[in-house]
This record gives structure tokens, C-alpha cells and sequence, in this order.
């Protein structure tokens, strides 16, 4: 079977099912169009919602890149003002020896 004709045979009875139910008076909401709009509206939904947690993820992302740089300029600011006597100390030999 096609999907095509598999596709039809479902909408054909979804249509039933809400006309029988219509017909028992128990509603009249059950039919091809409404269950597409709601799944079309769920799919909106589902969208919006994938696309929120991109921008969380993306925010986190970048406070986390920003963390990462200010890490990496205190330990870089760290090692030279650790290392300074010490450069001070070899300029110093360096100067006596020549």
C-alpha cells in the first residue's frame, strides 16, 4: 500500500468516527480538519519551544566563553606577576655577567 492510500484510509475513518459520534450527540469536533489544525498547532508549539532552548543553550554558550576568558587572563596576569622577581633576578645576573 501507498502512504498516500494509507493516509486516506486514516482521514476516512477519522471522518467517521466523528460523524458517528456527531450522530450520538456526543460532538461534532472530531473530524480531519480539526485533528490537522491541532497538529499543525501542536507542531507550532513544538517549534517555539525547540527554538527557546537554542537561545538558552546559545546564552549558556556564551557565559561560559566569557568565564573561560576571564579565567584564562587571571591565570595569564597570575604567571606574570609570579614570574616577575624571577625575571628581575636572571636580568640582573645577566647584567653583572657581561
Amino acid at each position: 500500500m501507498k502512504t498516500q492510500d494509507i493516509l486516506n484510509n486514516a482521514l476516512n475513518g477519522l471522518d467517521y468516527i466523528g460523524y458517528q459520534l456527531e450522530h450520538y450527540g456526543v460532538t461534532d469536533k472530531v473530524n480531519r480538519h480539526t485533528v490537522l489544525a491541532f497538529i499543525m498547532a501542536e507542531q507550532k508549539h513544538i517549534e517555539g519551544e525547540l527554538d527557546s532552548i537554542s537561545a538558552r543553550v546559545g546564552v549558556q554558550k556564551a557565559r561560559i566563553e566569557r568565564a573561560r576568558r576571564q579565567v584564562e587572563g587571571l591565570v595569564n596576569t597570575t604567571l606574570e606577576t609570579a614570574a616577575y622577581p624571577l625575571k628581575q633576578t636572571l636580568s640582573l645576573i645577566r647584567s653583572r655577567l657581561n
